[in-house]
């Protein structure tokens, strides 16, 4: 699976509560329609989480089949993207965890060339070698930065910034206060800041 952007069909609960609701009935096409409106999210979540093309790809496909086992726990009144989110956020902290108390290979930076699954943004149309070069190796550093930040403040970060949820949704994912949000992703900020700013790598 290659990396992208979330360009899936755009945010539709209505879309998604009449789909849960087919797929409750058995219908496992609409499970796959499911599957097909937000498997970019997921995964580029998982990405930036993990900071490992193979092990974001492995995730999501274990995020959908744990939400394809758990359909019938999952209530109505919270958004079904919302759960979904919460279930990747798990499954993230579980492997991020797994990897603390096993040996593991370092992640490869999400620009970096790693293979044909290895993210990689294009260079700007028009720009020479030398400055799609440069561009390359300050994305690298930026997804190191990430990918270094203590794991509740990436997951606030990547959350707002990067997948553009609002504090309540981001509070609802993570089940915690949307002060506690705010407060983590200052934090998150501040550091990336900082780290990027001793790589130099200006914002």
């Amino acid at each position: 699976m290659k990396p992208r952007s979330s360009s899936n069909t755009e945010a539709d609960p209505a879309g998604d509560a009449a789909l849960v609701t087919r797929a409750r009935d058995g219908d496992r096409a609409a499970f796959d329609q499911l599957v097909i409106r937000h498997e970019d999210r997921v995964y580029n979540m998982a990405l930036r989480m993990l900071g490992n093309a193979d092990d974001a790809l492995d995730l999501t496909q274990e995020v959908f089949l744990s939400a394809y086992r758990a359909l019938g726990t999952f209530e109505s009144k919270s958004l079904f993207s919302t759960w979904l989110y919460r279930v990747t956020v798990n499954r993230c902290r579980d492997e991020l965890r797994r990897r603390a108390t096993v040996k593991h290979t370092r992640p490869r930076p999400l620009g970096g060339p790693a293979g044909d699954d290895a993210p990689s943004d294009p260079p700007a149309r028009g720009a020479s070698p030398a400055d799609a070069a440069i561009l390359r190796e300050s994305l690298d550093l930026v997804s190191a930065a990430v990918a270094a930040l203590p794991e509740d403040a990436r997951e606030a970060l990547v959350l707002r910034d990067v997948e553009g949820l609002e504090y309540q949704e981001i509070a609802s994912v993570l089940e915690v206060p949307v002060g506690t949000v705010r407060s983590r992703l200052h934090r998150a900020r501040s550091l990336l800041r900082d780290r990027l700013r001793e790589a130099g790598v200006e914002g």
